[in-house]
């Protein structure tokens, strides 16, 4: 069991900082340099699959997302500066399993988002055999390569691993439904949800932003991270989403605004020209081998 804090937050252990100024030099060089010298040709390749005029209008709207959370990001919101409506958030049923299957870590790298919320959300169901759960590790993703990632593990462990079912839900629905889904799988306590967005439209642009790969980085790079819970509506919003955000530097949980959440996975991937979405698993009880053993 993870650990709390004297306000009641969980306590998770940082990733180990590489301090080889080799590595940094290559890092920084991979973003500044080559990064922006290869995107001009993605761009274009995207733009011939999926026509020059829909790439120029995501743009755009990427734009005016970005630009409307960089004036207003989450993490500067009262809600995020309230360490009791925070820790509220791990008190609730949908959160609780995070902390008592310790369940919880955060990325060890950049690229490594994905296979970490694989790993946090697996770790939370207490009858998901721990030494299935994959190793961490980098590289790009998407909702669908991430959901095959489980079912190839499925696959292979059939006999081990309990049922497992995945549903993506994009995030082009209308925002009734995309806030339906979420209820409905928070409420489920055999349920977890994966987030597949767009952290820029949160937090806003990287800075400064006048440098090619951050401008880029803010219209392109997709996150992932669990949603954990969410905080009833006043009659003031519709409501605050929890997301454990498992890249460190934004200080693990915080609070959404519905509306803003929808935006960040109704926002476009440029690569696929698809918005991005909600990942919903549902683990059922252990698959039975021949002789009816688990």
């Amino acid at each position: 069991m993870i650990q709390l804090d004297k306000d009641g937050i969980p306590i998770v252990e940082l990733p180990i900082q590489h301090s080889c100024w080799k590595r940094k030099m290559v890092m920084l060089s991979l973003v500044h340099f080559v990064f922006p010298a290869i995107m001009p040709l993605v761009i274009m390749k995207a733009a011939m699959k999926n026509s020059f005029f829909t790439m120029i209008s995501n743009l755009r709207d990427l734009y005016g997302t970005v630009s409307k959370a960089h004036k207003n990001p989450i993490l500067a919101l009262p809600e995020n500066q309230n360490k009791d409506l925070i820790a509220k958030v791990w008190t609730l049923p949908s959160a609780r399993p995070y902390i008592t299957n310790n369940a919880l870590e955060f990325q060890k790298s950049e690229g490594y988002c994905g296979r970490s919320t694989l790993r946090n959300i697996l770790k939370s169901f207490p009858n998901f055999p721990k030494d299935l759960v994959p190793e961490a590790s980098g590289g790009p993703c998407d909702p669908k390569t991430w959901s095959k990632l489980i079912h190839d593990l499925a696959e292979e462990h059939h006999t081990k691993m309990p049922q497992i079912e995945t549903r993506i839900i994009p995030g082009d629905i209308p925002f009734v439904h995309f806030m339906e889904e979420i209820k409905i799988a928070l409420n489920d306590p055999n349920s977890r949800i994966a987030l597949n967005y767009l952290r820029p439209a949160l937090v806003g642009f990287k800075t400064p932003k006048i440098l090619p790969a951050n401008l880029l980085l803010s219209l392109m790079s997709g996150h992932f991270s669990p949603v954990i819970g969410m905080l009833k509506e006043s009659k003031e919003s519709e409501g605050l989403i929890a997301v454990f955000d498992v890249n460190h530097a934004y200080g693990g949980t915080y609070l959404v605004p519905c509306r803003m959440l929808y935006e960040s996975v109704k926002a476009h991937d440029l690569m696929t020209g698809r918005s991005r979405a909600l990942i919903v698993i549902k683990m059922g009880i252990p698959t039975l081998n021949q002789n009816g053993v688990q």
